[in-house]
């Protein structure tokens, strides 16, 4: 799909009106050039310019400048609720994918399409106005010129004709360059993730820092090369295009009076005045071209991103009540695999049977690797089985009713995210927040004003906290925790086991921990359940406490 096509789809209501202002614009710079022409005959003849003409160039002059803002307002106006409106649509496409087909998608081909591409968009959009204009323009004048000469009118269209053919034949090779270039930059943006979101990793280990470098280093330098070929081409397209129009004006000065008899210099004067008065017109479409091409790139992945996102959202789903309380969630003979992309190595989780029930405090032990973040991520409705059942109640759990499932969900998982604002808890108490700030003894650290906390600006362990206070906040009927202690101190080790879990087990909170605490369990005094699990399976239950 063409930048074109992107705009005639998602734009309605401007669309006739803009052609319409557009022709207006056209229309009086051919009049603006009728009018001049008019006035230097009347010169050259030893006469005053006459007041029609005058009076036309005044006219067209008010109705250019007029048409000229109406259109580039407008279509800027446009364009930027076009980009609006894919980036929201993107957005809620996103939020009603699931993780394993976002992981498949890419995060470095999503960030682009909503960021850089639509930004690629808004360039283009005060472009496309002057070349719609040019290009009415350049119309209105060819009929100027068949009027004065039909031979320099078949040289024109001979002339401009074979340009027009070039052009259209290299474009298509400059589309593929394009979209090749955006794959690589893509390729690039995936190492710089790398770069900071490995930072700790790279500053530990010298010889990974130097591959990741060089392997960042051979990205971009192919990239670059790329672009070069790419703007080399480009530039000799414009330089092709330039010749092309001084062709144009040496076969109307030379050729054209010594194809027809009836073609006088006062004819010869006038079309070579308003092939001049295009070319301006004619060297700006060229040189959007560029632009142009760097647009229909962008409208092209972003459609690839709506027609892959389309394939996985479920847009339509019901919006249902998340429910306030369950009895017993159950996994029977539960299978989940997940095949890394890039290795094709298979990891797998199962078969597995598990019964939740309400109030229970559940420990989940294990090495690395073991499938407990995985299995944690199952329980929680985030990734879907392959085989076997979930059943909530003993309803079995699908695509359908997976969405109710997981407002059973309160999670902060290892890769967690804290956010900013409370979003999705609006009549948070006020009383409530203050309590749990001091208990996390967090409240010199950071507060809440207006929904949004006074700064995010922690410590590891302060930040996993402050997630565990938005949690409690959000009063629902699951707590899934997974390593979260890893970043605490012994001390608040001491407080989570003693004092933070009997407090949200009173509160009639169900709670599953991934834990490697051992010595802290061996002490604690809550009745639990301990389970551990090894290459993916529950090995071993017992009660605890």
């Amino acid at each position: 799909m063409s930048f074109i096509d992107l705009v005639r789809r998602e734009m309605h209501g401007s669309m006739p009106k803009l052609i319409f202002m557009s022709g207006v614009g056209g229309i009086s710079n051919a009049s603006i050039l009728a009018a001049i022409n008019s006035g230097v005959q009347d010169a050259g003849n030893g006469q005053k310019p006459g007041l029609w003409a005058a009076m036309l160039f005044l006219i067209a002059l008010f109705l250019f400048m007029k048409s000229q803002q109406y259109v580039t307002i407008t279509a800027t106006a446009e364009i930027e609720a076009i980009i609006h409106k894919i980036r929201l649509r993107l957005m809620d496409q996103i939020r009603h994918s699931e993780l394993l087909e976002l992981e498949g998608i890419g995060r470095a081909r999503i960030v682009a399409a909503i960021t850089s591409d639509t930004a690629v968009l808004t360039q283009a959009s005060n472009m496309l106005c002057f070349t719609v204009q040019g290009a009415v323009l350049v119309c209105f004048v060819s009929i100027y010129v068949a009027y004065l000469s039909v031979v320099a009118f078949a040289l024109t269209v001979v002339i401009v004709g074979a340009s027009g053919v070039v052009f259209h034949l290299k474009n298509r090779r400059l589309s593929a360059q394009k979209a090749e270039s955006a794959g690589w930059e893509r390729r690039f943006f995936d190492r710089l993730t790398d770069f900071l979101d490995g930072f700790k990793e790279v500053r530990l280990n010298n010889a990974r820092s130097a591959d990741l470098y060089d392997d960042a280093s051979d990205v971009s330098k192919t990239a670059a090369n790329i672009k070069i070929r790419t703007q080399a081409e480009t530039f000799r397209m414009i330089v092709t295009s330039q010749i092309s129009m001084y062709i144009l004006l040496g076969a109307v000065v030379f050729v054209a009076p010594n194809l027809s008899d009836t073609l006088g210099g006062s004819s010869v004067a006038k079309a070579t005045t308003a092939l001049l008065f295009v070319v301006g017109a004619c060297f700006g479409l060229v040189q959007s071209i560029p632009i142009l091409l760097n647009a229909n790139a962008a409208a092209y992945r972003i459609q690839q991103l709506e027609v892959a996102l389309s394939g996985v959202a479920r847009t339509d789903a019901p919006l249902l009540e998340a429910p306030k309380r369950f009895d017993t969630i159950e996994m029977r003979n539960m299978v989940f695999r997940y095949v890394d992309k890039f290795s094709d190595i298979a990891f797998k989780i199962g078969p597995i049977d598990f019964t939740l029930k309400a109030g229970e405090l559940v420990f989940i032990t294990g090495g690395n690797g073991s499938g407990k973040s995985t299995f944690l991520r199952v329980l929680s409705g985030i990734y879907a089985p392959d085989s076997g059942e979930v059943l909530l109640d003993g309803r079995l759990i699908t695509d359908a009713t997976r969405d109710r499932y997981r407002g059973l969900m309160s999670a902060i998982f290892f890769d967690y995210h804290l956010f900013r604002r409370l979003y999705g808890i609006p009549d948070a108490d006020p009383a409530e927040v203050a309590r749990l700030l001091a208990l996390f003894r967090l409240s010199d650290k950071t507060s809440l004003t207006n929904g949004e906390f006074r700064t995010l600006d922690l410590s590891g362990g302060q930040r996993r906290r402050l997630a565990l206070i938005v949690s409690l906040l959000e009063k629902r009927p699951i707590m899934l925790l997974d390593e979260w202690t890893a970043e605490q101190d012994p001390e608040f080790r001491r407080k989570f086991y003693d004092e933070l879990l009997p407090e949200m087990m009173q509160a009639g909170a169900t709670i599953v921990v991934i834990t490697h605490d051992d010595r802290y369990l061996d002490e604690l005094h809550l009745p639990a359940r301990k389970i551990r699990m090894d290459e993916g399976r529950i090995v071993e239950q017992r009660s605890m406490g």
